[in-house]
C-alpha cells in the first residue's frame, strides 16, 4: 500500500481561502467552524492538495460509507467474504441510494456483529473489538490523514437502540468521525487504485458514478447532485460522489472531471443550523471551485509540459 498523500501547494491553499471567503460573505451565518473543506488535484507528475480544517473530526454523516465500501473490496480481495447477488445489491443500495439498512447489513459482514439487546460489560468489550475491525484495517495504511478517523457506528436514521446505543453514548468518544482530509486520502486511493486491484477500483468508481450535473436520481432518496458539489458543475463536467446529510450536518465527497479532461478530488463538510437547512452552500462551493480549478489545473499542465 503506497501511503503518500499529496503535496501542499500554496496555490490550493489560496483557491481554498477565496472560496470560504466568497461562501461566508454569501451565508453569513455560517459560522467559520462550521466549514472544513480539502482540495486535491490526482493527476500530474505528483498529487497536490490543501485543506481548511482538514485534519478536523467531524461527524461524516453518510460519508463513511465510502470507507466501508473501500473495505467490503478488500475483505473480498482476500477471500474473507465471497461475492454474491445480495452482497452486490446492498453495494449498490448503500452508495447509489445512501441507504441504512444496507449499510447496517455490510457493518455486520465486516465485523461479524449484530444489533441487538445491551450486553454486560464484557460481553460488550468482545462487541466492541469485533467492532473495530474497519479501523484496524484503515490504521494499517500507517496515512497521516487516517489519524483520529472511527468507523465504528452503524448510520441511523431513527437512532440506535441496545448494544448500538451502549457502543455510542456510553463508551467515550466512540461515536463516528472522519476528516475532509481523510475522505479525499480515501478517494485518491479509490481513482488510483491503491486500496484494491484496479478491476475492483474501477467497480467503485462505477458505484460513485453520479448523473448529469443538477438532474434528479430516480429512486434516490435524496439526491446526491441536487443540493451538493456537482449541481452547479459545467457542461461537459463528469462526476463520482457521495453525499452525506443529516438533520445538522450536509457534506459532499466528490471527485470531478472537468469538460477538458482534468480531475480535481473535492470534500467538503458543514455543520450547524444554516448549513443543514440550505440547498444553497454546496453548489455555491462547487461551481466556484471549478471555475477557480480548471484555470489552475490548466496552468500546471503547461508548466509540466514544458
Amino acid at each position: 500500500m503506497d501511503s503518500r498523500g499529496w503535496q501542499n501547494d500554496a496555490t490550493l491553499d489560496q483557491i481554498l481561502a477565496a472560496v470560504a471567503a466568497a461562501t461566508h460573505r454569501r451565508f453569513p451565518k455560517l459560522g467559520r467552524d462550521e466549514l472544513a473543506m480539502t482540495l486535491v488535484i490526482p493527476d500530474g507528475e505528483e498529487p497536490k492538495g490543501a485543506s481548511l480544517r482538514g485534519r478536523e473530526p467531524w461527524y461524516p454523516a453518510s460519508v463513511v460509507k465510502l470507507f466501508y465500501m473501500v473495505a467490503i473490496e478488500a475483505w473480498l480481495e482476500r477471500g474473507r467474504l465471497s461475492p454474491g447477488k445480495e452482497l452486490s445489491g446492498a453495494l449498490h443500495e448503500m452508495i447509489a441510494r445512501s441507504d441504512n439498512d444496507a449499510t447496517n447489513h455490510i457493518v455486520d459482514l465486516l465485523t461479524g456483529t449484530t444489533s441487538g439487546p445491551r450486553l454486560a460489560p464484557s460481553a460488550l468489550r468482545v462487541w466492541l473489538a469485533k467492532r473495530r475491525a474497519v479501523n484496524r484495517y484503515f490504521t494499517h495504511w500507517h496515512c497521516a490523514e487516517f489519524a483520529g478517523i472511527n468507523l465504528t457506528q452503524k448510520t441511523w436514521s431513527f437512532g440506535p437502540y441496545g448494544r448500538e446505543h451502549q457502543s455510542r453514548f456510553r463508551v467515550p468518544n466512540n461515536h463516528n468521525a472522519l476528516s475532509t482530509d481523510a475522505v479525499a486520502r480515501l478517494l485518491l486511493a479509490i481513482l488510483h487504485g491503491e486500496a484494491v486491484n484496479r478491476r475492483r477500483s474501477a467497480a467503485m468508481m462505477k458505484l460513485l458514478t453520479r448523473t448529469a450535473p443538477g438532474k434528479v436520481e430516480a429512486g434516490a432518496p435524496m439526491d446526491q447532485v441536487a443540493g451538493f458539489l456537482g449541481q452547479e458543475l459545467p457542461k461537459g463536467a463528469k462526476l463520482w460522489s457521495k453525499a452525506g446529510w443529516t438533520s445538522t450536518v450536509k457534506h459532499d465527497a466528490a471527485i470531478v472531471q472537468l469538460p477538458d479532461g482534468s480531475k480535481f478530488i473535492a470534500v467538503v463538510f458543514t455543520k450547524g443550523p444554516v448549513a443543514a437547512a440550505s440547498r444553497a452552500i454546496l453548489p455555491f462551493i462547487g461551481k466556484r471551485l471549478a471555475a477557480a480549478l480548471g484555470p489552475d489545473i490548466a496552468r500546471s499542465r503547461v508548466r509540466h509540459r514544458s
